[in-house]
């Protein structure tokens, strides 16, 4: 009866706080460093067991693939055990055609991806075409001067903010954050073999800046049955620290005091300890609703460490009702993809998985023939009794010989060879029916190595590198989409934590804000690699294909811009600083402008001329003075002669005096008196 009674009777309920009290508690812990400091041991306790349980089952869930990929890895390592069978010592070679597929496919990858220095691009969202000052009548206001609109925001303004964002990105991902690049490299080596790979963007709080870490599958836990990052209800990483570190959290505050066990059966003191990082929902206000949360938990002890928000304080909103509105969760991980599940699992299928049954076989038919050949080489049978040996075994250098009790036909009767027939020729086709499947699985194509059949045609092999290049091309554009989602979650970081004076540092110019570049809703990023551009020949086909526009008669007579064309082109061969080799285009003048341009050019040809006709004449009143001053001078010069004259003779001159000798304007008449004088 007392367990029936039990049984019975209702848990207790607790009281639920209301939507007003709940948001002021949340808003409090969104600027917290450690809610867990908040609650009580036996929440934590409780909440530590939770997230243990829960991690467990996920784990349990995708045991199959974890098996795989961790067989996966040490097959691309080839990594190789003892064997004993068909005998001790057998020969155990594994393929490396796993490993010439990953190196492959990273090979073109990561060029692909970091090309060079410009690594994000921007694309404008909506209209680029200005913004006028609208006066009170609600029409533009004009400039009296040009005939323009005055603007609020100039046209073009949203594009030279794309390029200063993706300029700063770039030298962001590739400078202030050294682990992007390394962790790139790392990513692109584990996604073909195992499946995927996962990457965490946010902000850290004791560097200051934002970091994006490389997180292997194998550490990342979802349940297998999850369809997406979006809508798991929680998510867990394994990560590792040394006691030191340990230590420095909680001396900062950042985690909660905690007794390190000892690790069962080691005796060092700095191996690290496993932690798990896991974001789910609880209901810490104790609302009826949960939140999400990130809790951090020893793995070995299941002790709580730390509890932080996973929300943004802005999107608290309370509804009509009073109680709080669905609180969005940060998701700071993406998924990098290879080969989707054909059953529907989260985690994918990399080159490992789909090329096991193939290798086996590969492996075991190279064994097999190894084994054969090494049976057939190092002898062995049967001795009779008969024959005398000294030892069980004798073994021969060369040049040596040995003696036995027995007469030479009696030996060659008493000792039976085993026949070793060696590697067999049917095996060797298999292998090579079975290699030359796998290179299809893994597209692995010899055009695609560099490795061509001689006098082959060009154009044929440009057709076998373009099929060849198919699947390759499908696995890059799941990637870039990645990419692109990565690049989206550090343009929204920038948007809250980047300092403006950083930006102004990087940019070298005072006039871009961090602030008002950064605008959610206005632009969008995303990678300069293209992904249906992925080798070199492709890239430079397409930059041909610019160069040959822009000196094409026919398409500048149809208004093709050659100055964009060229800068494309410069750009597709990825040439640095293309604005120092394409410098602006000048600025065309406005239908108002040339107007005035061309009063303005009549005034100064009025002005000109009016110049030009006073210069004309003062010309030739000066020419005018110069000639009458050029006569007078001649008159006086032959007065002065006929006075001369008329001292040595003793003469008069003509009847008139003086002015009569002359024709009235300085100069002497022919055939005067002076003449018949003479």
């Amino acid at each position: 009866m007392a367990s029936k009674s039990n049984r019975s009777k209702k848990p207790k309920e607790k009281k639920q706080v209301s939507g007003e009290v709940a948001y002021n508690k949340l808003m409090d812990w969104a600027e917290s460093a450690n809610v867990a400091e908040d609650l009580d041991e036996d929440m934590l306790r409780v909440i530590g067991a939770k997230v243990v349980a829960e991690y467990e089952i996920d784990e349990t869930s995708r045991d199959t693939w974890r098996t795989k990929a961790e067989k996966s890895l040490d097959r691309a390592k080839l990594k190789a055990t003892p064997k004993s069978y068909p005998f001790a010592g057998a020969s155990n070679v594994k393929s490396p055609l796993l490993a010439v597929a990953a190196q492959q496919f990273a090979a073109r990858a990561y060029p692909a991806i970091v090309d060079s220095q410009r690594i994000v691009k921007s694309q404008v969202v909506g209209d680029d075409a200005g913004t006028p000052v609208q006066g009170p009548d609600g029409k533009p206001v004009m400039d009296e001067q040009t005939g323009e609109p005055q603007w609020q925001i100039a046209p073009g303004a949203k594009r030279s903010k794309a390029d200063r964002i993706a300029r700063h990105m770039s030298y962001q991902l590739l400078n202030e954050m050294p682990e992007w690049e390394e962790d790139t490299d790392i990513l692109l080596g584990q996604v073909p073999i195992i499946g995927c790979a996962f990457r965490k963007v946010w902000y850290d709080p004791t560097l200051t800046r934002n970091r994006s870490e490389m997180v292997p599958a194998l550490d990342f836990i979802v349940n297998q049955n999850t369809r997406s990052l979006e809508t798991v209800p929680r998510m867990t990483q394994i990560f590792d620290l040394y006691p030191h570190e340990i230590e420095d959290r909680m001396a900062d505050g950042s985690y909660l005091d905690l007794d390190l066990p000892m690790h069962m059966g080691g005796q060092d003191e700095d191996e690290p300890h496993e932690f798990l990082e896991q974001h789910r929902y609880l209901d810490l206000d104790e609302d009826g609703s949960r939140e999400p949360w990130i809790v951090t938990v020893h793995k070995d002890s299941g002790n709580v460490v730390r509890i932080v928000a996973n929300y943004d304080p802005a999107g608290l909103k309370l509804r009509d009702d009073g109680k709080l509105a669905r609180i969005p969760r940060y998701n700071m991980f993406v998924k990098y993809p290879f080969f989707r599940d054909p059953e529907g699992g989260f985690y994918d299928l990399g080159l490992g998985e789909l090329l096991e049954p193939m290798a086996e076989i590969i492996d075991s038919t190279i064994n097999m023939m190894l084994d054969s050949g090494h049976l057939q080489n190092s002898g062995g049978g049967f001795i009779g009794s008969g024959v005398s040996l000294k030892k069980n075994q004798v073994r021969f250098a060369p040049g040596q010989y040995h003696v036995v009790a027995a007469a030479g036909a009696k030996i060659r009767e008493a000792i039976v060879n085993m026949e070793h027939p060696g590697p067999s020729p049917v095996l060797f086709q298999l292998l090579g029916m079975m290699v030359d499947w796998s290179k299809d699985i893994a597209n692995i194509k010899d055009v695609l190595t560099g490795d061509q059949q001689r006098n082959q045609p060009a154009t044929t092999t440009l057709a076998m590198i373009e099929q060849g290049m198919k699947v390759y091309t499908s696995i890059y554009k799941r990637l870039y989409r990645a990419l692109k989602k990565e690049y989206q979650l550090l343009f929204a970081l920038n948007a809250k934590f980047l300092p403006d004076q950083q930006y102004m540092t990087v940019m070298d110019n005072p006039l871009a804000i961090a602030r008002s570049d950064y605008e959610v809703g206005s632009m969008d990023v995303l990678p300069a690699a293209d992904p249906n551009t992925v080798t070199d020949m492709q890239r430079m086909s397409r930059a041909q294909v610019y160069l040959e526009v822009a000196g094409n008669p026919v398409a500048q007579a149809a208004g093709i811009d050659v100055i964009e064309c060229m800068k494309r082109f410069f750009e597709a061969i990825g040439a640095e600083e293309v604005e120092k080799l394409m410098p602006p285009k000048p600025k065309q003048p406005s239908p108002p402008e040339v107007l005035q341009m061309k009063g303005a050019a009549a005034k100064v040809a009025e002005q000109e001329g009016k110049a030009t006709k006073a210069q004309a004449e003062g010309v030739i009143v000066q020419d005018q003075a110069e000639r009458i001053k050029r006569q007078r001078d001649a008159a006086d010069f032959m007065q002065k002669l006929q006075g001369e004259l008329q001292g040595i003779t003793g003469q008069g001159g003509p009847q008139g005096g003086p002015q009569a000798a002359t024709n009235g304007v300085g100069a002497p008449p022919v055939g005067n008196g002076n003449a018949r004088a003479a």
